[in-house]
């Protein structure tokens, strides 16, 4: 099997186009279509089926696109670590993250990675949006997603469950002791979000339409602080540590994960790839918001 071949079936299966996937590979787009008629004869089964979408993966196809990543990922690692040991690792990285992290776990992590590589800057950009990735708005993001994009590199931290908390001040002051019931949200005044877009805070906003507001913010530390500070209710990533009473956890349906992102053409960077790698260590032993 030819990996030139996989090369192929990543590329139409992330651009859906036999014009968008040769564009990538910068060849014709016969080319890209003989090598995927070749591969499928030689593995004997269909990769893919054409639609008006483009080209869509059939069960086959995505078990060879799975292995194809694998393949791909395991070739970009030894390029860059052989790109490592003869290119100095020094310049910028751009890294955006959430508030919290962007404002106590990154700084912390930072720190640790610039002593054995003390030529590399940082740039952290507090920030709950999805900043452009792949026009390089920045290098890596940290953001929470139900999915990671298929245009980017991601590796998943955790997963993310969400809760409606708040002081046990403010619920004494208005009079409600556990168990709180979700039909009783209309009378608590609550913290709301602007400029967050994703399933979990549409649900809260349709449940607190009515309710008079304290604080409107776009970080979930404000809104934490907020609680902190008896200003009602609010939406967070379900946590046992808060200093707040949990009134509500969310349906799993309305989960996400906390993902790092990067631009698929940064990996060969020499910057970039000791940061994502040192990312990575980091991820199974994160706890934190």
């Amino acid at each position: 099997m030819d990996w030139n071949d996989l090369k192929v079936v990543i590329a139409l299966a992330e651009k859906g186009t036999l014009k968008a996937a040769s564009s990538q590979l910068n060849v014709n787009s016969t080319t890209v279509w003989r090598r995927i008629q070749q591969l499928e004869s030689e593995l004997s089964t269909q990769l893919f089926i054409v639609s008006r979408r483009g080209y869509q993966l059939t069960e086959a196809g995505r078990t060879i696109l799975d292995s194809a990543k694998r393949m791909e990922s395991l070739a970009d690692g030894i390029l860059i670590q052989s790109s490592l040991q003869h290119e100095k690792v020094q310049g910028l990285i751009r890294v955006t993250a959430p508030s919290t992290m962007a404002t106590t776990t990154l700084p912390q992590w930072v720190s640790e990675f610039r002593r054995p590589f003390p030529d590399v800057e940082f740039e952290i950009l507090e920030s709950e949006q999805a900043l452009d990735i792949e026009h390089r708005d920045a290098d890596i993001a940290i953001r929470a997603s139900h999915t990671a994009p298929e245009n980017l590199i991601a590796r998943k931290m955790r997963d993310v469950n969400l809760s409606i908390y708040a002081s046990e001040v403010f619920l004494k002051a208005r009079g409600y002791n556990a168990p709180f019931k979700l039909s009783e949200i209309e009378h608590l005044t609550a913290i709301d979000y602007v400029h967050l877009d994703n399933p979990a805070v549409h649900w809260y906003q349709k449940q607190i339409k009515n309710n008079a507001k304290s604080i409107y913010c776009n970080s979930i530390t404000t809104a934490l602080n907020a609680a902190l500070n008896d200003q009602g209710i609010a939406l967070l990533p379900t946590d046992d540590s808060y200093d707040l009473v949990e009134l509500y956890r969310l349906e799993t349906k309305y989960n996400s994960s906390l993902w790092i992102l990067a631009n698929k053409d940064l990996r060969n960077t020499a910057r970039i790839k000791a940061f994502w790698d040192f990312l990575i260590t980091k991820v199974d032993s994160y706890e934190g918001q």
